[in-house]
């Protein structure tokens, strides 16, 4: 079984309000009104003269502080946006370099979107039942938004700055993955070029569809939805999750939406911050039961349920 052995997350300290005429958002007032009013967004987390290197290298950092980082057999870099640095830049050397894991292997994920992060702790079980025994990964998730045109997506939300490190192992120590679901609905693989008759569709079956992985997550863990203390989303609005709270019958007070108008939507960092967040505002205690969720731009929801500890 899977445990995170340490989640450390890298928030900027800087912010951008949305309504902020300074800001330069290029968002029209009238959807500034509907993000603040209606879908619950205030404020992003904006990493300033920071660059997604220095957030995934502070973060990382902070996950292996008291580690035995020999035993680091992989390093995973998890990413929305398929290029997030020039190529000459050779990023996973230089995060390997300054973090002190030369003997580890390094490759990047991005082609899950938004659901990277969450699907590479399936990728890292993978690789470990490999490994010899007390052997650890280390993923890093999360990137610094480079333009404008990526900041912010019409209708649906503004996207901040984040990152998250990961010390995961076979190892019973940390929080324990119990079940893991994730679906693919590949008619919407374009994203935001899909034509509109099948945008429509996408939104009419977005709700059922996280709904449904959610369920298939926690049919995987061998438990039931009343057995779950808390869901910890990705931070788009909180209007979609009050939507699919009612779909599944759970009461809003048992998502944990604080995130969403102070930082926004992190790509997929997002559930990691927010599991962060969780724990140190005592928002859960030893032996909760959490569901992380994450969506992906294209049509990829992934769910993961873990058994909390004490951290």
């Amino acid at each position: 079984m899977l445990h995170l052995h340490k989640v450390v997350p890298f928030v900027p300290d800087q912010y951008i309000r949305i309504a902020d005429p300074d800001a330069r958002l290029g968002i029209a007032d009238r959807e500034i009104r509907l993000f603040t009013r209606f879908l619950g967004l205030d404020r992003i987390a904006c990493a300033g003269t920071d660059t997604t290197l220095d957030m995934l290298v502070r973060a990382g950092q902070g996950a292996l502080a008291t580690a035995d980082t020999s035993q680091v057999r992989y390093l995973i870099h998890a990413h929305t946006v398929h290029h997030i640095s020039p190529p000459d830049l050779h990023m996973l050397d230089s995060l390997r370099e300054k973090l002190g894991l030369g003997g580890a292997r390094a490759f990047a994920m991005s082609n899950q979107a938004c659901t990277a992060g969450l699907y590479a702790l399936k990728v890292a079980e993978s690789l470990l039942l490999a490994e010899p025994p007390r052997s650890t990964v280390l993923i890093l998730v999360g990137e610094k938004v480079l333009s404008h045109l990526t900041r912010h997506l019409p209708g649906m939300t503004v996207i901040g700055d984040g990152a998250a490190a990961i010390l995961v192992g076979l190892a019973a120590a940390g929080d324990a993955v119990l079940g893991i679901a994730h679906h693919t609905a590949g008619e919407f693989y374009a994203g935001g070029d899909m034509p509109e008759s099948l945008r429509q569709r996408y939104q009419q079956t977005y709700v059922p569809n996280v709904a449904s992985v959610i369920r298939d997550a926690v049919d995987d863990a061998a438990l039931t939805m009343d057995d779950v203390s808390l869901v910890l989303p990705h931070n788009v609005n909180r209007y979609s999750w009050s939507t699919i709270a009612r779909h599944l019958g759970l009461p809003l007070g048992r998502v944990y939406l604080t995130n969403i108008p102070k930082i926004g939507h992190c790509h997929c960092a997002d559930p990691f911050l927010n599991l962060a967040s969780a724990h140190a505002e005592g928002a859960v205690t030893a032996g909760d039961i959490v569901v992380m969720v994450s969506v992906g731009h294209g049509g990829t929801f992934c769910a993961v349920v873990i058994r909390t500890a004490n951290n």
